[in-house]
């Protein structure tokens, strides 16, 4: 699958870069990475997440993360297939974020100053974390480049997280 993705060190001075499918933590010269686009999302975007909301018979169009799997595309997944998606996707049955509703919080909105403010809860996501959004696309990158074992440094959420999805995969995690 070609990416529109790829791997650039954050360090202004250094911007070493990298193909998204390399292994790496960092760069060579020590810094960390982030992931970077080549071009920028199209504006019709906006059509697509909207006709995709709740779309029946495909997890990957409910979940909160997947969803919007063009911004985040490192995978280049271009079908709204379930079963094509599920190849390269990590999702729990859709959970992450589809739960997770924003509500409209019209008295805080009134207390703070502001004319439309929403939160959302994220507790109701699979582990009960928010970390489950991020940790969803994590190993689905770790699944891209064929990892067999993820290590988390954490003793909560981030931990918990990692460990389901992880499990989910049948990727061992420490």
């Amino acid at each position: 699958m070609q990416s529109g993705a790829l791997q650039k060190c954050i360090e202004p001075t250094c911007g070493l870069e990298y193909p998204i499918s390399d292994i790496r933590i960092e760069c060579d010269r020590g810094h960390l990475l982030d992931i970077k686009y080549k071009i920028a999302p199209s504006t019709s975007l906006k059509d697509v997440f909207y006709k995709r909301r709740n779309h029946a018979n495909n997890i990957f169009n409910e979940s909160g993360v997947w969803r919007f799997r063009e911004l985040l595309n490192f995978c280049q997944i271009e079908t709204e297939d379930f079963e094509e998606c599920s190849k390269y996707l990590v999702s729990l049955d859709g959970a992450e974020g589809r739960l997770s509703k924003p509500y409209h919080m019209s008295k805080v909105s009134d207390y703070v100053g502001l004319k439309n403010l929403w939160l959302q809860p994220e507790g109701y996501n699979p582990s009960g974390s928010f970390k489950d959004n991020g940790m969803s696309t994590a190993v689905t990158h770790a699944k891209l480049v064929n990892i067999k074992k993820i290590i988390c440094a954490s003793t909560g959420n981030t931990s918990a997280s990692a460990a389901m999805y992880a499990a989910n995969e049948n990727i061992e995690c420490d």
